[in-house]
């Protein structure tokens, strides 16, 4: 019906590119809702979805082993787990939320390094912030923290090992255990990413609409931030 009211336009109207490219893009949209092989990626076997722990996390874990199977393009994969952000009440939300994180990110792991995929993709688990230490708070919970772990793996990654080391607490760094002597941040993890992806990292671009520029990395040309190269060796 859209396509057909679309049709009827006034002959001769000056509409501009506008409904074109709108029609374009619907039917690049309409290539990817009625595509069988697109299908078979959220097509989710029942021995599979039990495997990775018969969750919404795992089950969106087999989901990217499907899309990386398929090789049809996708070059990033986001999943998401709920919210860890417990200020009360930590211990009975985070067991069970560590398990299906567990179950699920394992589980996609062995089949990646099976189906010889991992050592092509860059796996990265990391949360938003950490979780202040020490005793917990008033509501048996905890708040927010600078410190805090990720997990990186594939990508030929030397795993079994942490970058870093805290005080026994987990409230400070006492060895960055990388190049820059001090503590990883966002921007670091953002030039690794591109690193791994052989993409310059430092890289202005001027090509906007506004003429503003674009910085992959902020500030990365003053050299304030850099790759961890320590995960490779």
């Amino acid at each position: 019906m859209l396509q057909a009211l679309e049709a009827g336009a006034v002959p001769g109207e000056d509409l501009g590119s506008g409904p074109d490219e709108m029609m374009e893009w619907k039917t690049r949209s309409r290539s990817l809702m009625y595509n069988s092989d697109v299908d078979r990626i959220f097509n989710l076997d029942p021995d599979d979805k039990t495997r990775y722990g018969n969750t919404a996390f795992g089950n969106a874990c087999v989901t990217a082993r499907n899309l990386l199977r398929a090789d049809m393009g996708t070059r990033f994969i986001q999943i998401t787990l709920g919210s860890w952000d417990y200020h009360s009440n930590l211990y009975a939300q985070l067991i069970p939320m560590a398990g299906q994180f567990d179950a699920g990110l394992g589980a996609l792991l062995v089949d990646l390094k099976a189906d010889g995929l991992l050592d092509q993709t860059l796996i990265v688990a990391q949360g938003e912030f950490g979780r202040t230490v020490g005793n917990l708070n008033g509501n048996s919970g905890r708040d927010h923290f600078q410190q805090q772990a990720m997990l990186v793996a594939g990508a030929q990654v030397r795993g079994g090992r942490a970058i870093g080391e805290t005080d026994s607490l987990g409230s400070k760094t006492i060895d960055p255990g990388w190049s820059r002597e001090r503590d990883v941040r966002a921007e670091d993890i953002e030039a690794t990413i591109y690193s791994a992806l052989g993409i310059d990292w430092t890289t202005l671009r001027q090509d906007s609409r506004f003429g503003r520029g674009y910085e992959y990395v902020p500030s990365a040309g003053e050299d304030l931030y850099g790759p961890l190269h320590e995960l490779w060796g």
